[in-house]
């Protein structure tokens, strides 16, 4: 979830590259209940037990044409990233900042033996404010959230719980043309768990 906290619990991590702007994503976790997870993470690989029905519940494509466009693909992609274990799935929607803040951000839950399931209940933007080499993205966000056993497959561990935020996120244009978050404010409304 973008500076992911949830939004701010679930986006403070992620990876960095541009590709279609109506890229398919791919995920390296395999279809079965099992996926070593953290190879490429800051922190030890692990083996983190993620259901097929999960891996294959993918987002739609990233669309990277405007920047709210990017803003809402970078947030589904972080959520599936987070879900899966598997940052480099959302790299498309981000740079190389975020990219290296999701990766972290899952390593720190994977060694809690946990994961986030967040899902975007509601996202309002705000006027952006266009500057030289990047774009201010205001919003206002609602989220719902668990968080999952990493040795039991979906098993519920905490929540689920509900969460606000007041967002900025700083969307570049990349060389081709497309979108992607370089930086997430994220400032929780009320407790986050």
């Amino acid at each position: 979830m973008a500076s992911c906290l949830l939004l701010c619990v679930a986006l403070f991590a992620l990876t960095g590259c541009s590709s279609g702007s109506k890229g398919a994503g791919s995920s390296t976790a395999s279809t079965n209940a099992s996926a070593p997870a953290g190879a490429h993470m800051a922190g030890p690989a692990a083996e983190v037990r993620v259901s097929a029905a999960t891996i294959a519940n993918k987002p739609k494509p990233w669309v990277l044409s405007s920047p709210e466009s990017a803003v809402r693909s970078y947030l589904d992609w972080t959520s599936y990233a987070y879900r899966i274990a598997t940052s480099e799935v959302a790299s498309p929607t981000m740079g190389a900042d975020e990219g290296v803040r999701v990766d972290s951000y899952i390593q720190y839950y994977v060694e809690k033996n946990q994961l986030i399931d967040q899902t975007l209940s509601s996202i309002t933007f705000g006027t952006p404010s266009v500057g030289s080499t990047s774009t201010l993205v205001p919003a206002k966000e609602q989220w719902s959230y668990r968080y999952v056993s990493t040795k039991t497959a979906g098993k519920t561990v905490g929540g689920p719980y509900k969460a606000s935020y007041d967002s900025t996120y700083t969307v570049v244009k990349s060389k081709n043309g497309e979108w992607v978050v370089y930086k997430v404010d994220a400032k929780p409304l009320g407790t986050v768990k």
